[in-house]
């Protein structure tokens, strides 16, 4: 990963994903593209064309200034191991999903990084929050960073799969990805078979010489909680196929799950 592509919208969860971004980058000597979307630009208005978009055009300018005065560390902040990273700034105006995506795109990110809220509002909850949006349509692996998370050096990324899916080709993607972070790629699988349930909770596959580990529990989340709860990982992954959210209603109800109740940065990846 050379391009990390931050969204904010100046929230606090957004300055957690932006510091993680920033200590993510160092290790990786990789560059931060700090993004924020101006959706005043959709308001409607009675000015003529040419005079609302130079409104916008200046709009934009001092949003700009406002994301270098943001991500400036003033006396009251630390400057940490972080300080030395590139950063670039943009703005964009339009839409939030479409105009982030169009911003990765751009400036050819590696990943897309955004800050997870433990809250969403009803409208969220109704139509969908600008993750679960990306989350369905990111040209590149989707990085989500909970409100509480702190940046640890990665050691092992769990990997959770559907064995009834070909995750082969993703994840020998993650593994390529994790080899500059130094870190492992454990996959695992939860076992909901209810015959099963009564046996050993975790276990220790072995397919081709590959290990793979079992959890059995009778719903996916609570599987994915135990596993996590018991086994020294700093982030987890997950495997976004290409008609998720319409062939595979369920995995798709389980990544916006995730998206929103994560525990650990929750790297999503693209078929």
């Amino acid at each position: 990963m050379h391009r990390l592509l931050v969204a904010t919208d100046f929230s606090p969860a957004a300055r957690n994903a932006f510091e993680y971004a920033l200590h993510l980058a160092a290790h990786l000597q990789a560059e931060v593209h700090l993004v924020f979307i101006n959706k005043t630009a959709q308001a409607e208005t009675t000015l003529p064309e040419r005079y609302h978009r130079a409104l916008i055009a200046q709009d934009n300018r001092d949003h700009e200034k406002k994301l270098q005065r943001w991500a400036t560390h003033y006396p009251d902040q630390k400057a940490g191991t972080a300080a030395n990273t590139p950063l670039h700034y943009h703005v964009y105006d339009g839409n939030v999903a479409p105009a982030i995506i169009r911003a990765a795109k751009e400036v050819e990110a590696d990943v897309i990084v955004l800050g997870g809220r433990n809250k969403h509002n009803i409208r969220e909850h109704l139509f969908g929050s600008v993750t679960t949006h990306l989350t369905g349509q990111s040209p590149c692996p989707l990085l989500i960073i909970p409100e509480k998370a702190t940046y640890q050096p990665l050691q092992s990324i769990a990997f959770a799969i559907d064995i009834t899916l070909d995750e082969q080709r993703v994840l020998k993607q993650l593994r390529e990805m994790a080899i500059p972070l130094g870190a492992e790629v454990q996959p695992f699988f939860v076992n909901m078979l209810p015959e099963e349930q009564d046996k050993i909770k975790l276990e220790q596959l072995d397919d081709d010489g590959q290990r793979i580990d079992m959890v059995r529990d009778q719903e996916v989340t609570s599987g994915i909680a135990y596993y996590l709860e018991h086994h020294p990982v700093q982030m987890l992954a997950m495997y976004i196929p290409k008609r998720a959210f319409h062939e595979h209603l369920l995995h798709g109800h389980l990544l916006r799950y995730m998206a929103w109740h994560t525990p650990l940065p929750l790297l999503l990846v693209r078929e």
